[in-house]
């Protein structure tokens, strides 16, 4: 199974050495799944992790955060990204993490963002076989 893993819980997975997304992390790169990334993901994780708020909660030193983003990068399949491709998502934002889903042929994205699953996003990756998924779904389909 091929999975993309949203900005999200790679910030959660990175900032807890405990918790669901590290777990998911972890599952995920054990059970030898491809992990997709691309560098435009891997460069917004790096910037959120270092946004005041975020820092206030996890209080990760700069090394750490640089460690955590090159162990992604070695880890997973890198995919490069067309800068005008469109999809139907409400959030623009949003758009790297669909397009990295979609060139690099994945099964699931993992996401808690609620833009997709519900239209249109979620229609377009229906019909692309791109099933969506919150963490806990994800490890749960991964255990069984």
């Amino acid at each position: 199974m091929r999975v993309v893993l949203d900005t999200t819980i790679l910030v959660r997975a990175g900032a807890s050495p405990h918790g669901l997304a590290r777990d998911l992390l972890l599952a995920i790169i054990t059970a030898k799944h491809p992990l997709i990334l691309s560098n435009e993901i891997l460069h917004e994780l790096a910037t959120v992790l270092r946004y005041p708020r975020v820092m206030a909660i996890h209080g990760l030193p700069e090394t750490k955060m640089y460690d955590f983003v090159e162990f992604l990068r070695e880890t997973a399949e890198i995919i490069p990204l067309n800068p005008v491709f469109t999809a139907p998502i409400r959030d623009v934002n949003d758009i790297i993490v669909l397009q990295t889903a979609v060139v690099g042929e994945a099964d699931v994205i993992c996401t808690t963002d609620q833009d997709f699953f519900q239209p249109p996003a979620s229609v377009f990756l229906h019909k692309l076989g791109i099933a969506v998924m919150d963490d806990i779904d994800l490890m749960k389909q991964l255990r069984s």
